[in-house]
């Protein structure tokens, strides 16, 4: 029977996975961004063979559930590297949510990141050349800084995603918020009341995130817009 005696009980027993949830979202975002943007600049340099085999692969990735490509990062990876002479079984769990994560939220900021970029007006790289600057700089600090206000919407939504998503890395063991809340259920007999706490904080937690980057989008928007007056009263 649902008590919430239970749920005072658990509550700070599963608050103490948070940082554990927390490595699962800002390891694989990290590694994720720097992928995401090689695989963008990769695509957009229009290598046919290249460029076929990261459609393919983005592709692959956007139309799988983030579940099925966990579970195959976690029991087929060690076979692959097992092959090589390396053995992967003692690796702890949580290295295996990073690589899938990773793998998966690659993709789709990838696409993110090569739109954004191709939103940028040509006429921003030939004036970057005008003035003598060279492709890398132009890109480094003219189109780059642009789309990174383009695409920090939807990178907000994508983080905010990944934080959510980390709920499913229980299946393969990890002990996070969601695992331990399963483990006091599995002990106690009181599912739901756990389950309720992980909720909370995920709640909490994603609405400070939307008003976070809600407040950045609005400051960047604010300084773009601030620029655009003063260009036209010039």
């Amino acid at each position: 029977m649902f008590s919430w005696s239970y749920v005072l009980e658990y509550f700070p027993e599963i608050i103490v996975k948070f940082p554990v949830t927390l490595r699962l979202v800002l390891i694989p975002f990290v590694v994720s961004m720097t992928l995401g943007f090689a695989i963008a600049l990769v695509r957009l340099k229009k290598i046919r063979v290249v460029d076929g085999l990261l459609k393919l692969y983005v592709s692959y990735v956007r139309c799988t559930p983030v579940i099925t490509q966990m579970f195959i990062v976690y029991f087929g990876l060690p076979v692959l590297l097992q092959k090589f002479g390396i053995d992967a079984y003692e690796w702890p769990a949580e290295v295996f949510v990073y690589i899938a994560y990773s793998i998966n939220i690659s993709a789709f900021l990838s696409e993110t990141i090569r739109s954004s970029i191709l939103a940028v007006p040509a006429g921003q790289m030939e004036a970057g050349y005008s003035v003598g600057m060279s492709g890398m700089q132009t890109m480094r600090d003219i189109i780059i800084p642009q789309a990174f206000k383009i695409a920090l919407p939807m990178l907000g939504n994508m983080f905010i995603g990944l934080f959510q998503a980390t709920a499913l890395a229980y299946m393969v063991n990890v002990i996070d918020m969601v695992g331990k809340a399963r483990n006091l259920a599995t002990m106690g007999g009181h599912l739901l009341e756990g389950y309720i706490c992980c909720a909370v904080v995920f709640a909490i937690i994603s609405l400070g995130l939307e008003i976070v980057f809600r407040f950045i989008n609005r400051r960047l928007a604010f300084g773009h817009s601030m620029g655009g007056r003063r260009k036209a009263r010039a």
